[in-house]
């Protein structure tokens, strides 16, 4: 099967499970879930579908050699995701921005896709066996597929960074011990800088916080009001959207035209609203060489600049935004 992405260019994937798990309906959805939620109906070059980042998780743990397995678990790990993706966080008061997962099982029983492994010689509890995923998923500030992948498809949609420094950047990369390591310390200096920038740029700028809140409280007067179902999220985007856009619910269409025309301000004397981004900052491993020996050492330990930055990016963070609406 012939498949060209955005980023890793034409892709040939053999593996026949995976040609068919791609092919499934839940899989296909993700065409219809933008990666950026309520973001894209302000910036529209945003985008970036939630089926693009899987098949781009997939190829990245196919690239470093991981389990197929593992492979499996990356193309499907959104699954559950709601329509406008980590919007139903703000809407269900889930600062871990997790509330999707809680749906994995559900989505995937409630489809054929353990009938595809068992018929490819693959166990859907071992599917379910997080913790064994050790280069798909980890914890901040270690890399993992999923980090990768979406690093660099947001920044190089948006223009944070070029194509070719992404490619170059991820030729860097290499598995040792276990983990996802740089061989270049200028190539993880390079990440770390456009990964913090890309926080406070676009995953968790104040005017994109305010579309997500806006977005969310449509969307809760929505689900109150009998306009949508809770069913209803497990949708698309444009469906969910068009339930909203042309009912007779004022309020409603008022949050979704705010949306289009908003202007914010941090004023944290007199503010309309509180909002609590979640911290992102990585700190990979590099490799490095003493004598004959090569071992993996965090980056921040090597640049007392690298330190600094992450330090303040995280006390940024944690304080929140105090946003004021002036138009």
């Amino acid at each position: 099967m012939k498949y060209t992405d955005s980023i890793y260019g034409q892709l040939n994937i053999e593996e026949p499970v995976i040609v068919e798990l791609l092919a499934c309906e839940p899989v296909q959805r993700l065409k219809e879930v933008n990666q950026y939620g309520a973001s894209f109906y302000r910036f529209p070059h945003l985008t970036t579908s939630r089926f693009e980042h899987s098949v781009g998780v997939y190829f990245v743990l196919h690239y470093f050699h991981a389990p197929l397995i593992e492979q499996v678990a990356g193309l499907l790990h959104d699954l559950p995701h709601t329509a406008f993706s980590h919007v139903s966080d703000i809407i269900f008061s889930d600062v871990s921005q997790t509330f999707h997962e809680k749906f994995h099982e559900k989505i995937i029983f409630e489809s054929n896709i353990p009938q595809i492994l068992k018929k490819h010689g693959l166990s859907i509890w071992e599917l379910f066996n997080k913790k064994a995923f050790t280069l798909a998923e980890r914890d901040l500030p270690d890399l993992c597929a999923d980090r990768i992948d979406y690093f660099f498809r947001d920044c190089v949609i948006d223009k944070q960074i070029e194509h070719s420094d992404a490619l170059r950047l991820f030729h860097d990369m290499i598995v040792f011990d276990g983990d996802i390591v740089f061989q270049t310390q200028s190539c993880a200096e390079q990440f770390t800088a456009t990964y913090r920038l890309a926080n406070e740029k676009l995953w968790a700028h104040p005017l994109q916080s305010a579309l997500y809140y806006l977005l969310a409280q449509a969307m809760k007067l929505a689900l109150e009001d009998g306009v949508l179902t809770f069913n209803d999220l497990f949708t698309t985007d444009q469906a969910v959207y068009n339930k909203m856009k042309y009912s007779k619910h004022k309020e409603i269409k008022k949050y979704l035209t705010d949306m289009e025309h908003i202007t914010i301000e941090e004023n944290p004397q007199n503010y309309d609203y509180v909002i609590q981004p979640k911290v992102r900052v990585v700190d990979p491993f590099v490799l490095v060489k003493n004598e004959s020996v090569q071992q993996k050492i965090r980056l921040s330990t090597r640049s007392s600049t690298v330190k600094q930055a992450n330090d303040m990016c995280t006390e940024r963070m944690r304080k929140g935004y105090y946003v004021k609406v002036i138009q």
